[in-house]
């Protein structure tokens, strides 16, 4: 039996990984924030190391995008704390991490779909928060895998499809910025350092 540490459980992506079906061998552990305190990297190493886990799938980040102006330290050590003790966790262990990150490392002004190795930029505590976490991830463990999302939806907690549903019952007219496009790219970011480049 191969058994995967999946964090974030009770999130949007983390919750539909436990949720989908796997295959007979694979047995997934979704600890809760009770059970594993992302924020503590002694508890991720000593939890990691007993586990006799065969690959980490780290979904888990502070996603309060306009919160985390005001909460610097809690994005950081959700969102690049933690993936950094994961990293070395691995390591460790010499089993793969999948790190998932987002969109916002990226400045957001590009006049086409940014490539992978497109030069990171944030412009907010957010954004900034999730691109430590890919360096530490990066430069941290060999056997990692990046893999940005956005536009995240599932039937748990809130998301933007939810949103515009209930919108759409309660009023007539709905106004919905029309400037933000989203696309699905497969290709995984590699483990080394990507190089610098303008993407528009």
């Amino acid at each position: 039996m191969r058994r995967i540490l999946v964090t974030g459980g009770e999130g949007q992506v983390g919750g539909e990984l436990v949720r989908r079906a796997w295959p007979d061998d694979v047995e997934i552990t979704a600890p809760k924030r009770a059970e594993l305190d992302l924020t503590d990297a002694s508890a991720i190493g000593a939890y990691v190391a007993a586990g006799g886990f065969a690959a980490i799938v780290n979904p888990a980040a502070y996603t309060a995008v306009d919160k985390a102006e005001s909460e610097v330290a809690q994005a950081f050590a959700v969102n690049a704390l933690a993936p950094a003790a994961l990293a070395d966790a691995a390591r460790a262990a010499d089993i793969p991490l999948v790190h998932v990150s987002t969109d916002y490392v990226f400045r957001g002004d590009a006049s086409a779909p940014y490539e992978t190795d497109a030069e990171i930029d944030p412009i907010g505590i957010y954004g900034a928060s999730k691109a430590a976490g890919e360096f530490a991830v990066r430069l941290g463990h060999k056997r990692s895998v990046i893999v940005r999302t956005a536009w995240v939806v599932s039937a748990r907690r809130a998301n933007f499809v939810k949103t515009m549903l209930r919108y759409g019952a309660e009023r007539d007219l709905m106004r919905v910025v029309a400037d933000q496009h989203g696309a699905r790219r497969l290709r995984p970011i590699s483990p080394r350092r990507s190089r610098r480049s303008r993407s528009g």
